[in-house]
């Protein structure tokens, strides 16, 4: 990074974060300080820690405290497992065996005080530091790494409470505007090593007690779980328990995205709140994922704690949660149930989860059975579910509302009510649909007592607000369907109607239709045909209607869904019509499976269905690698289900309102994955029509207030003048030049001035932007025809944009497919031109033909930047094989490239100076071999003889050692040499044990050999540490 961009970044970004957070409670500590309290290898700070048990837990001694410290550091477990356990600890204690007065107790050790986290209150410390220096490896004593040691880590700021590190922030400039989130992500996921491309390069112990990560650039902030990818990273827009005005009156400003994730999520009480009891750990896809609450689910946990709590009646503590379809309802009402739990005031209440269909009461419960607060029990049975009633012990229980026809009618006579205590709490999910009949009675009479939550992913009706809002109480929160696409947590939906001549809206359409299928059947049978069947029912369970639209849906599903990796459902309008488009699907090619309710009484044709093991093929439908690709339903399946892989809802059905709504709903969840090497997000989900629902989905969404369903559904436009735009947007920043020419238009970012700034980034990222659009348009329509004519002009773009993003990031110039799905990679992949691919491809300096494609390139631009890519390749995969070398070389690459940037001097003289450093490779390793020195001893030799000019003996002149950009030969001093040679054999001995880059005996022994040959020169006891240790990590790397 830039120093410009660096002070940008510091003093837009990390100074008012830090400073807010200051005002906010957090104790500012400086580095310099915490550096004296601990290594550069301890992530905890222990002194702190320490003192923040035996405040805690007055009973504890400076030796228990030193154990409890060692189990936590001491896990079984890696990666997000291990964040898993020491959560638990952190959250619910730690229990640890002590000797009191020769009696064995264990007591749970706390690490927070949770009841008081107000920080001029509690018993906690809350500490704020900035560039917090970790150095990766588990050794200690060591000596500390210089500045820039690239083996060390310095997140910007890092949050310590009690002296555990809970949050990690990554600053960057706003000046890179929306690639600021993109490079953030990327160097917290470095950190992290989230990734085997990361392996090796961060410090993923500093995560093990992290609760969160942000990233934040000062204008905007966002948040994610430890491992959690760019796009789950997400912001925090609720400043509570900040107002908008006392907000702007305290601090001095109105909040905007930073402002307001650090008032609201990292406010001292707000975070260890969500620290104890909003986190959840779920295996997804055979995945273990982290899932942390976003604002607007704290938000109503919150409200609807308060209003429980202080509310006088059933009526007052109740009341409505309408959170729009994919804003993660279950996990909302799962967090309300943990607060409820741990609130003394409810006196450990019996909470019941209501819901009205089997398979979502097995969904809630399954995401209820991720709590560690108590395990909950689904009554399968209106007996068990009238036992767990009578008891009131303060259970969790999971039951659907047809449980409650006869709960009353007990053995011994019907009842008057089960459970008339007042700490009831009755959770009901999707309350609009089974709130105002006579099983809601029963189940509140069987609870009279009882406080009603109701939750709903769909609007309330207009025509039933006040019954809703009198059955259950005041609306709670809301979170509406603009308010989700515009926080990214769902897509928005897109509507098309298909084949207007087999879809069945109205009497002339029935008519047209009926004509299609029988116009040559005799007048005697058409007429008995449509006294008998020309109803819309009969009509949408015509053979050929149906084969024709399943060869629709497979062509459509072929071209529009299956190349991006999504999958589709089909809405049949009776069980006959599933089986029948179930069997065509297969028919042309596809995986369709019909998921249908089936009995024994049917005819032999729903014999197959009836066998089929629906659970599991819903569950591979779930899995993005699953085989069944498309879901053939009728009632199943159209509401409370979630696979997010699933894009396009192929309607061949009447539904209605509510149903109609959360049917399509099925299409919004957000999704991402990696296809043909390309990562494909989910932008947008599809609703195809084949029935002629447009008067019901108008007729659906008027029945609700116009603001809470705006953006429900969008119908697709015409492609063409949409592209067009988008296209003419994209390539206007290029007017005038050849866009063939991917160089020349890559200088449009080059700065005006000789100024650190090195490429414009408002210009670059205003492109990015306009491509980016332009990319998804294409996504969506492509194969349209109409959008097949721009592709040519995408494709331009793409190459245009990797050149780009190879300068301004610093990456190699490889074609960048990161804005484009899978579809229109393969699309555009296949048009891109042999040359510009062989002069795209990733190319090393040691190549043979390296010359012959640097002449190939058009201009000394160009050549100066394939160059500079090369060179930067090279020294970063092989730095760690021969430090001094390599580490030598960057350095010169470095000044060339600052003179190059300062325009001191001009493409051509920078490729002069590159082509001699690439030489000074091939020369020096030449010259080592004449010497009698392989790879590894003159590596060796290189950190030696340098680290003994350091230490000021004049005798040392080796290659490694010269400050010259270009080769200077050198006699080799001999007893360097003969010490590089006896530690190269030293180092050789372990490729003759068995695994042992695992085995740390091993490695112990071959460090102490190589410590006490080192001892004999020039060397002092730190340096022979640091040496021992340069060589060991050099061994890793090539003795592989």
């Amino acid at each position: 990074m830039t120093s410009v961009a660096k002070i940008n970044e510091l003093e837009l970004a990390e100074n008012p974060a830090r400073k807010l957070l200051e005002r906010l409670g957090w104790n500012y500590v400086p580095r310099e300080t915490l550096a004296q309290e601990r290594d550069e290898r301890d992530v905890l700070l222990t002194g702190r820690l320490t003192a923040a048990l035996k405040r805690l837990n007055p009973w504890m001694t400076d030796d228990q405290a030193q154990r409890v410290i060692f189990n936590l550091q001491h896990i079984d477990a890696t990666g997000l497992a291990r964040n898993q356990a020491v959560h638990e600890y952190l959250s619910h204690g730690m229990p640890l065996t002590v000797d009191r007065g020769g009696r064995q107790e264990t007591p749970t050790v706390r690490f927070f005080d949770f009841e008081h986290p107000e920080p001029s209150v509690g018993l906690n410390e809350y500490v704020v530091t900035t560039q917090f220096r970790v150095r990766r490896g588990s050794e200690r004593g060591a000596l500390r790494a210089s500045e820039n040691d690239e083996r060390v880590i310095k997140p910007d700021l890092v949050l310590f409470v009690n002296g555990i590190p809970l949050v990690v922030m990554e600053a960057k400039s706003p000046t890179l505007l929306e690639i600021w989130k993109q490079q953030a992500v990327k160097q917290l996921h470095r950190y992290q090593e989230a990734g085997p491309e990361w392996h090796g390069t961060g410090a993923p112990e500093l995560f093990d007690t992290n609760l969160l990560c942000v990233a934040h650039c000062g204008a905007d902030a966002h948040f994610g779980a430890v491992g959690a990818p760019e796009n789950a990273y997400t912001g925090w827009k609720s400043i509570e328990p900040f107002t908008e005005s006392n907000f702007e009156h305290r601090f001095g400003t109105p909040p905007e995205g930073q402002e307001r994730l650090i008032a609201g999520l990292l406010n001292p009480a707000v975070l260890l709140d969500i620290l104890r009891d909003f986190v959840v750990y779920e295996h997804e896809q055979g995945r273990l994922t982290k899932k942390l609450p976003r604002y607007q689910q704290y938000r109503t946990v919150t409200r609807a704690l308060e209003r429980i709590v202080q509310g006088r009646s059933p009526a007052e503590r109740g009341g409505v949660v309408w959170h729009t379809q994919g804003s993660g309802k279950s996990l909302t009402m799962l967090w309300l149930a943990t607060k409820l739990r741990r609130t003394p005031a409810l006196r450990n209440p019996t909470i019941v989860a209501v819901t009205d269909r089997t398979q979502l009461d097995r969904q809630i419960t399954k995401t209820f059975q991720q709590s560690a607060v108590d395990e909950p029990e689904r009554a399968k049975t209106t007996r068990r579910l009238r036992e767990l009633l009578l008891t009131n012990n303060g259970r969790t229980i999971m039951t659907t509302i047809q449980k409650f026809e006869d709960v009353l009618n007990t053995p011994a006579g019907p009842q008057v009510c089960l459970n008339d205590a007042d700490n009831v709490i009755v959770m009901v999910d999707e309350a609009h649909r089974t709130q105002y009949g006579r099983l809601a009675a029963k189940m509140r009479a069987a609870m009279p007592q009882a406080t009603f939550v109701g939750f709903t992913g769909t609007p309330i009706d207009k025509g039933f607000r006040r019954t809703t809002l009198r059955v259950f109480g005041d609306l709670i929160d809301s979170y509406t369907i603009p308010q989700s696409v515009e926080d990214r947590t769902t897509v928005p939906i897109y509507y098309q109607a298909r084949l207007p001549d087999l879809h069945i809206e109205g009497p002339q359409t029935l008519d047209r239709l009926f004509e299609a299928l029988f116009g040559d059947e005799p007048e005697a049978t058409r007429t008995e045909i449509r006294r008998r069947y020309a109803n819309k029912e009969r009509i949408a369970e015509a053979a050929k209607r149906i084969e024709q639209i399943a060869l629709d849906i497979s062509e459509h599903f072929r071209k529009q869904v299956q190349p991006n990796g999504f999958k589709a459902q089909v809405v049949a309008a009776s069980r006959a019509a599933a089986l029948s488009y179930a069997q065509h699907l297969n028919d042309f090619g596809l995986s369709a499976y019909p998921i249908i309710t089936t009995s024994h009484n049917d005819g032999p044709e729903f014999a197959r269905a009836r066998e089929l093991d629906q659970d599991k093929i819903v569950e591979d439908f779930i899995d993005p690698d699953g085989e069944p690709q498309v879901l053939v339903v009728v009632d199943k399946l159209i509401t409370g289900f979630d696979a997010p892989v699933e894009q396009v809802l192929y309607l061949d059905r009447s539904i209605r309102e509510h149903t109609l709504l959360q049917a399509i709903a099925r299409v919004n969840r957000r999704f991402s994955h990696t296809r043909d090497g390309a990562k494909t997000e989910k932008h947008h989900g599809l609703v195809v029509d084949y029935h002629g629902v447009s008067r019901e989905l108008e007729d659906a969404l008027a029945v609700f207030d116009d603001g809470d369903v705006q953006q429900a559904l969008t119908e697709l436009e015409d492609p063409g003048p949409v592209i067009q735009a988008a296209a003419d947007s994209a390539e206007a920043h290029f007017r005038g030049l050849d866009l063939d020419d991917p160089w020349s238009c890559v200088r449009q970012f080059a700065a005006d001035e000789a100024t650190e700034g090195d490429y414009k980034a408002d210009a670059y990222e205003r492109f990015d932007r306009d491509y980016s659009d332009f990319s998804k348009l294409m996504d969506r329509y492509l194969p349209d025809p109409a959008a097949l004519v721009y592709l040519d002009r995408l494709r331009r773009l793409t190459v245009i944009r990797s050149y780009a993003r190879a300068q301004f990031l610093r990456e190699r110039a490889d074609i960048d497919w990161t804005a484009v799905g899978a579809k229109v990679k393969h699309l555009i992949d296949t048009r891109i031109d042999a040359s510009v691919r062989e002069l795209m491809a990733p190319v090393s300096i040691l190549d043979r033909d390296f010359e012959q494609k640097i002449e190939s390139l058009p201009h000394d631009e160009a050549r100066a930047s394939l160059m500079e890519h090369a060179l930067l390749a090279q020294i970063n995969e092989r730095v760690a094989e021969n430090p001094a070398l390599y580490e030598r070389l960057s350095e010169a690459l470095a000044r060339i490239i600052g003179e190059l940037r300062a325009k001191v001097i001009d493409a051509a003289e920078g490729c002069k100076r590159m082509a001699v450093l690439r030489e000074q490779v091939t020369k020096e390793e030449m010259f080592a071999a004449d010497q009698g020195l392989s790879p590894m001893s003159y590596a060796v030799y290189g950190l030696l003889d340098r680290k003994r000019i350091e230490a000021g003996d004049p005798s040392g002149s080796s290659p490694a050692a010269s400050e010259h950009v270009e080769f200077q030969p050198a006699d080799i001093d001999a007893r360097v040499k003969e010490m590089a040679l006896d530690i190269e054999e030293i180092v050789q001995n372990l490729q003759s044990l068995i695994d042992w880059h695992e085995n740390l005996e091993s490695q112990r022994e071959v460090r102490r050999d190589i410590k006490r040959r080192l001892r004999a020169g020039p060397y002092d006891e730190g340096e022979v540490e640091e040496l021992a240790r340069q060589v060991m990590e050099m061994a890793r790397k090539r003795l592989v």
